[in-house]
């Protein structure tokens, strides 16, 4: 069950994060300003894209970010002026054991991006990286 002030915090960050183009968001400056530091996946690169095996239905991704109060994980299909397309796979609000997303591909053909995005401790600023994801 989501608590009330965890809903609401789900609609403020899907209500600014709608009303935004990735590509002009801009970062206040701020010194304490959020950074992504490393991205990992449990799959295997190729050519630029995680590739998803037959065999495997889990994607885990790992994230290293500073300044950074939750970090939301986006799924956006290849193509142009696809942002409005978007799904929400999930969000990290727990810093504790690391920005986690762990996502059963089982069934779902892709070959989309994951738009990584972390917001800042500051309430107001966010930075991003993007990861290409496919199917065997």
């Amino acid at each position: 069950m989501i608590k009330r002030g965890h809903s609401l915090l789900l609609a403020m960050l899907f209500f600014l994060t709608s009303c935004s183009d990735p590509a002009k968001e801009t970062i206040q400056n701020h010194q304490d300003k959020p950074a992504i530091v490393k991205v990992e996946t449990n799959l295997p690169e190729k050519n630029g894209w995680f590739v998803v095996p037959n065999e495997s239905t889990d994607l885990m991704i790992s994230v290293q970010a500073q300044n950074t109060d939750t970090v939301l994980f986006w799924l956006i299909p290849t193509g142009t002026d696809t942002w409005r397309e978007r799904t929400l796979l999930g969000y990290d609000a727990q810093e504790s054991d690391g920005w986690n997303l762990h996502w059963n591909t089982g069934g779902i053909s892709l070959h989309h991006h994951i738009y990584i995005q972390a917001l800042g401790s500051d309430g107001v600023s966010m930075t991003s990286e993007t990861i290409n994801i496919t199917n065997e």
